[in-house]
């Protein structure tokens, strides 16, 4: 998308003025790398600084944005870009017979990918053009998970392997398939999968992001169309799962945190439900409560299918039966009250989810000697070991490095005439729903 599209100068002074601005906070955060980065406290100040830099420009994201390996975590993005921090709410979702049910198990593992923004807000490695990513859980059949990292925190570098201790027929496994598909903009396709209980969830990541001088505002891009989980056990039904926006708040007191904000839908047009979730902004003694609010209703796909994603839960026409309301805050505690069918008014509200009872999932990855050349942690594993080491300005080095060569090939693609083409995913991915290659060479 064009980054003047939305606020596009009125003459040709307006333009030039507007290209040259954007021309010199682009060359100004070009030289990032040059930062001098010493202690937690300057990291912080040196973000914040970059950042004051690109107040005003429409898209962070669609800028060369490069970073020294100090304001770096060492986690590839494809990585920590995943929503499987709860593996167990994914394969839960086609158990019930109940309709509804299935609905709100859903809605409780599209709460549960939240899990890792309930922690440290971490900015990890950017994907170079067909950079891929494989890993998978072991999910026990009667519920919980295998191998727990750290509460609510996304732990794994590109130099983890993370092992699950319990294997066998009582497991059901998960898997991540995902590859960097476009690098301006810079967008990944991604499949999860449990075969043995007929679910995926398949989805294009792209985002677009701003900063305001107080906040920065994560949004889904325009290849982005939400996740879109099928259950081929439940005659295919789809739900289509759409993603918050993110506020990243407390720079001026330099601690980070992560507040969703505005409206989300699940929709799911076999059983003709639809989920409204409402992030509310209200404050208490200056501090966010994180609340939200929503209601499970029926809908008609045929006539209100496309007013859906235009309704918050005040528009919600009284033709829809409201089959269920849920309420609570969105990183803690979430409650759920069924509405339909005899006497359930007076139905007591249960736990749908409460995180802070969770811990983000290990995930179980092939070591370094059996990962393919563009599979993220070979990728950045000299990188991130040295960032381990704290031997930061090596590791800037090195991964300049890697930025180089994802140029380099680029060049040499371009002085073809060749397109990228993608080595899992089919290359139209236009409908926001990525379809797996037959040939793609997976390796779990």
């Amino acid at each position: 998308m064009d980054k003047f599209s939305e606020t596009t100068p009125r003459n040709s002074l307006s333009v030039d003025r507007a290209m040259q601005n954007l021309k010199t906070s682009t060359e100004e955060v070009g030289r990032a790398e040059d930062v001098q980065v010493d202690s937690d406290q300057s990291k912080f100040s040196a973000m914040l600084g970059i950042l004051r830099k690109l107040v005003g420009v429409a898209d962070v994201i669609s800028l060369r944005l490069s970073l020294p390996a100090q304001l770096l975590d060492p986690i590839p993005n494809l990585e920590y870009w995943n929503y499987m921090d709860r593996p167990d709410f994914f394969v839960a979702i086609p158990e019930s017979d109940d309709e509804v049910e299935r609905m709100l198990a859903t809605l409780a593992w599209w709460f549960s990918k939240l899990l890792k923004h309930t922690g440290k807000v971490l900015k990890p490695f950017n994907s170079v053009l067909g950079e891929r990513f494989f890993c998978h859980w072991e999910v026990p059949r009667e519920g919980g998970i295998v191998g727990n990292g750290n509460q609510g925190t996304a732990t794994s570098s590109a130099t983890d392997v993370s092992v699950a201790n319990a294997t066998g027929s009582d497991m059901l496994r998960v898997e991540y398939i995902t590859e960097q598909v476009s690098h301006h903009p810079p967008v990944s396709a991604h499949l999860y999968r449990c075969q043995e209980r007929g679910i995926e969830a398949a989805g294009i990541d792209h985002i677009s992001a701003k900063f305001t001088g107080l906040s920065a505002t994560v949004a889904a891009g325009s290849h982005c169309k939400g996740i879109f989980v099928t259950l081929a056990k439940r005659d295919n039904e789809t739900y289509v799962c759409t993603h918050p926006t993110g506020n990243i708040v407390g720079w001026l007191r330099g601690s980070l945190k992560v507040q969703c904000v505005e409206t989300s839908y699940i929709v799911c047009a076999k059983t003709k439900l639809a989920t409204i979730v409402e992030f509310k902004e209200e404050r208490w003694f200056g501090k966010n409560k994180d609340n939200v609010s929503g209601r499970v209703f029926r809908y008609d796909p045929e006539t209100q299918a496309e007013l859906i994603p235009t309704w918050r839960l005040k528009d919600i026409p009284k033709s829809c039966q409201t089959v269920a309301s849920f309420s609570g805050n969105w990183d803690r505690l979430v409650t759920v009250q069924r509405e339909d069918g005899p006497g359930s008014s007076a139905e007591a509200a249960r736990t749908l989810i409460d995180m802070s009872s969770l811990q983000v999932a290990d995930k179980i990855v092939k070591p370094l000697d059996q990962q393919g050349e563009m599979e993220s942690r070979r990728v950045w594993d000299p990188v991130a070991s040295k960032m381990l080491q704290g031997k930061y300005g090596e590791a800037t080095k090195l991964k300049r490095v890697v930025e180089d060569t994802q140029r380099e090939k680029t060049a040499a693609r371009n002085d073809r005439g060749e397109e990228f083409v993608p080595a899992l995913f089919k290359p139209d991915y236009s409908s926001g729903r990525p379809e797996l290659l037959d040939s793609a060479p997976i390796n779990l």
